[in-house]
């Protein structure tokens, strides 16, 4: 499936979904879900969801999930989320990956990855990075 600029995608078990400028993007179990600027994206389980800048990206249990926003994925997936106001969570056994941008120049200030253990790092919590240091979040 495949939508233009401020369009919908969806796509079905196996599928794969794209979303133009400002649209939404989503996909069924071992789907793939892509969405451009301001976009969201949702992938089932296995699937990949990508999100563009300040993008949502979410994919489900040992998916991968890459925003410039924010980012979810369920137990034993990737998270990773680049720029300066951003935040990931996962679930248990999940590896997230943190990277702060400065706002001037858009080079990296810091970066950092941890595992999700339920005793560090916990489940299905969003974090950000403030010196150095994974720190909790609102939702």
């Amino acid at each position: 499936a495949s939508a233009g600029d401020g369009g919908s995608a969806s796509a079905g078990t196996d599928g794969s979904a794209s979303a133009g400028w400002g649209g939404n993007a989503s996909a069924g179990k071992y789907g793939n879900a892509s969405a451009g600027k301001y976009g969201i994206a949702s992938a089932g389980k296995y699937g990949i969801a990508s999100a563009g800048k300040y993008g949502i990206a979410s994919a489900g249990r040992y998916g991968v999930s890459a925003s410039r926003g924010s980012a979810d994925v369920g137990g034993n997936g990737v998270a990773v989320v680049r720029g300066y106001d951003v935040k990931a969570k996962g679930g248990i056994g999940s590896v997230l990956v943190v990277v702060i941008e400065n706002e001037n120049d858009g080079n990296i200030k810091e970066w950092k990855a941890a595992v999700v253990d339920g005793v560090t790092v916990k489940a299905d919590t969003y974090y950000t990075l403030k010196d150095g240091v994974f720190t909790e979040v609102a939702e």
